[in-house]
């Protein structure tokens, strides 16, 4: 379990799905930094920060550049910043984001912030149906073919993260056709195990479960996705989390 002292404010956030071009939604992730960020003593981004990324050489795109310098000048002024991988981004390493001096949590993190046990997680892997996402995102990961992935010509990661995204957004559609959720089995044995809040993002489902499962003290937060006209998070403050909306 990771530790975390202080009681300030804490963010949550994800699926902002930035693309590689400096664009409007670029500039509206600069402002939610600059407005919402500033000042948290914790900023988690669960996940799907990049609308895709292949490999260390993204870091040259010019809207992928601006966004990780935020988070640096962010991280400097003394906010603990920690990105999560997600379905999107899932080859995000340790070493490209050191010196922006960013955490990485490459899957579930779980601790304590202003006195309440969190269970962090992108979202993607609390299913128990989604095979063909596991198996794909298993097979991508193995160690020598992200080696070759992440050591491509910008050119050709280019390339494939446009593939990528395409498929990623086949494949929300047929999610949703399929109605396929967080299992609640996991859920539940997560809150039993301890667990005060559960954030979870992924799903673009947002909503805020007090009491969930019926278990008294228990909340479940689901983070919807960054459009074009409205980022939504949620903010841990006074022993108190809550979901929030940021115009864009």
């Amino acid at each position: 379990m990771n530790e975390a002292s202080g009681d300030g404010r804490t963010v949550f956030v994800s699926d902002w799905h930035l693309p590689p071009e400096h664009t409007a939604k670029t500039d509206a992730f600069i402002r939610f930094i600059g407005e919402v960020g500033q000042g948290a003593e914790w900023l988690f981004i669960l996940g799907d920060l990049f609308n895709a990324w292949v490999g260390p050489r993204h870091v040259a795109m010019p809207g992928h550049a601006v966004a990780l310098e935020v988070l640096h000048d962010l991280a400097a002024s003394g906010t603990h910043v920690v990105v999560f991988r997600g379905n999107r981004d899932f080859l995000l390493d340790q070493p490209t984001l050191m010196p922006y001096g960013l955490g990485l949590s490459p899957g579930a993190w779980r601790g304590e912030v202003g006195g309440m046990k969190l269970m962090l997680s992108h979202g993607d892997e609390l299913t128990e149906n989604d095979w063909l996402h596991k198996a794909a995102k298993a097979v991508t990961s193995h160690f020598p073919v992200s080696t070759i992935v992440k050591a491509m010509p910008l050119c050709a990661s280019g390339a494939l993260a446009a593939g990528y995204r395409w498929l990623s957004a086949n494949r929300r559609s047929r999610r949703k056709r399929r109605e396929l959720e967080p299992a609640p089995t996991r859920l539940r044995a997560e809150f039993e195990s301890g667990t005060d809040t559960i954030v979870i993002g992924h799903w673009h489902a947002p909503g805020i479960e007090r009491n969930a499962f019926g278990l008294p003290g228990k909340t479940l937060v689901r983070l919807g996705e960054c459009t074009e006209t409205a980022a939504l998070y949620a903010e841990l403050s006074g022993g108190a989390i809550d979901l929030k909306q940021f115009p864009l």
